[in-house]
């Protein structure tokens, strides 16, 4: 870490002078990247009133990245891992600040070190049982909730995050596990002895056969059925996802994010509709 930007940014945080402080927050734009983040994925230990001073950059810069990281995600085909990214800066300031890349790595290489051969099974047991990732039952409406950041860091969540991370981390260790669009509940599911099973991540990563979710969806026709059991796409992810990141900063009283949040989802709905949704970057 010796001689880059990083460490001679560190040393600047020192100096108030207004210019100083103006050439720092260009600098942290000009490298893109969250500096605390980086500068922790680099084992460099910030003292407080350093965190405190990257922290108040941050903020300034936070309409500027959120609205570049938008434009460039919208732009490309749907993926759900960067989209988490971009959610998780969004709720930073109400906790999780490091890449969830970088924690869903960490979680990956933990899983694989204690299970050289990975499983659905033992995979869920790891994250969700005994000291593991616990769904929030206390403040299930708190926006942090719905930051895979926070949840991964903090292990608890709600329903959607929680099974964002198994779904995440599945890919990283080989197992296949999709995401499902349960009504109200949302719920991961994959194969396991060769039958489909279905699991409630919020639940301690309960599992949960067939007849058991047909019967608490009711008289619906078969076709319905079908298709809410099935995998969701990782478009129609996403928005769930926005659905409870607005509704949570509604509750919240924060007005600018849930501007955001809802324009964010206004976008993808109208693209799921087939609606021509002008290019951001034109």
């Amino acid at each position: 870490m010796e001689g880059s930007p990083w460490v001679h940014l560190l040393q600047l945080l020192d100096d108030d002078s207004p210019v100083v402080h103006e050439a720092v927050v260009g600098k942290i734009r000009e490298l893109g990247l969250d500096p605390i983040a980086a500068l922790e994925a680099a084992g460099i230990e910030l003292g407080s009133a350093q965190r405190k001073r990257l922290l108040g950059c941050r903020l300034e810069l936070e309409d500027y990245w959120l609205s570049e990281g938008w434009n460039r995600w919208v732009s490309g085909p749907p993926d759900l891992e960067s989209f988490q990214v971009l959610i998780s800066a969004l709720l930073s300031v109400y906790g999780g600040t490091a890449d969830p890349r970088r924690l869903l790595d960490r979680w990956a290489r933990d899983y694989s070190r204690s299970h050289p051969i990975p499983g659905l099974e033992s995979l869920v047991a790891f994250l969700f049982s005994g000291e593991g990732i616990q769904g929030d039952t206390e403040d299930y409406f708190a926006p942090r909730n719905s930051s895979l950041s926070w949840v991964l860091e903090n292990r608890k969540g709600l329903p959607i995050t929680l099974c964002t991370a198994l779904v995440l981390i599945a890919r990283r260790v080989g197992v296949e596990v999709n995401g499902v669009a349960f009504p109200g509940h949302f719920l991961a599911s994959g194969e396991l002895h060769g039958k489909r099973i279905w699991i409630d991540a919020f639940d301690g990563g309960r599992l949960i056969g067939e007849r058991e979710l047909v019967e608490a969806l009711g008289r619906v026709p078969e076709d319905v059925c079908r298709h809410v059991l099935s995998p969701s796409s990782e478009e129609d992810i996403c928005i769930r996802v926005l659905r409870n990141v607005a509704t949570s900063l509604e509750k919240a009283e924060d007005v600018e994010r849930y501007r955001r949040a809802m324009e964010w989802l206004g976008t993808l709905d109208r693209r799921r509709r087939g609606d021509k949704v002008p290019d951001p970057l034109s």
